[in-house]
């Protein structure tokens, strides 16, 4: 899988730039571009096992995209995130809502977006060629003693992203839905908010419920 992965990596000078639908959209992803793909990390990061995640984002239609708690503005974002849960069953971290992802291995070659994307092709069949790595965010250290790595990865064709056609990996992933990237936008949409310490750091942790009557399980 990892040969194939970078066979397929293409930067962005390498892959045509992805035809927005809207304004919005294309402010969005410009700044996360800014962003860039450098390593954002500590050097205690480098003394830790490593792992990666991948930040899905793709557009829907307004037609079809999920209900909100708001009307649909034509200006708006029709960008989504795709997020997955855990099953229940798993002894670490059972039912939680995630991005695809995990640990580094050594066929990696210690790239951190090639084990985001050799993850998400094993946990929900989304293939390396449809994915385009658009920033790295910045690195944190989980509980265990991991450094995690968000990729942020651009989804083209969009309806590779979608839920219904997805394949799960039913050992690793439950379900896998998609919210609208504006809904964390919104303050209201926040039922919990707190700050917290970590690793010499302070962080803000937010907590959002969101309905999606679209949720997919596996198939």
């Amino acid at each position: 899988i990892t040969t194939e992965i970078n066979n397929n990596i293409m930067t962005e000078t390498q892959q045509q730039q992805p035809a927005l639908t809207n304004p919005t959209n294309q402010i969005i992803l410009d700044k996360l571009r800014a962003l860039g793909m450098h390593k954002k990390e500590t050097p205690h990061h480098s003394t830790l096992k490593r792992a990666s995640v991948l930040v899905p984002l793709f557009e829907r239609p307004p037609s079809s995209q999920s209900n909100t708690t708001h009307p649909k503005n034509p200006n708006s974002s029709s960008i989504h995130v795709l997020f997955t849960q855990r099953p229940t069953t798993l002894s670490s971290h059972p039912g939680e809502v995630c991005f695809p992802g995990g640990r580094q291995d050594p066929s990696d070659r210690s790239d951190d977006v090639i084990t985001a994307l050799r993850e998400t092709r094993e946990e929900i069949g989304l293939f390396p060629h449809s994915i385009l790595p658009i920033a790295r965010m910045e690195t944190v250290e989980s509980k265990h003693s991991l450094c995690v790595t968000p990729i942020v990865g651009w989804i083209d064709p969009p309806e590779a992203a979608e839920p219904s056609g997805l394949e799960l990996n039913l050992e690793e992933v439950e379900a896998a839905f998609a919210v609208p990237l504006e809904y964390f936008a919104r303050e209201e949409n926040c039922v919990e908010k707190y700050s917290v310490e970590w690793s010499g750091g302070e962080f803000v942790v937010r907590t959002y419920l969101f309905e999606d009557g679209e949720r997919h399980g596996g198939r």
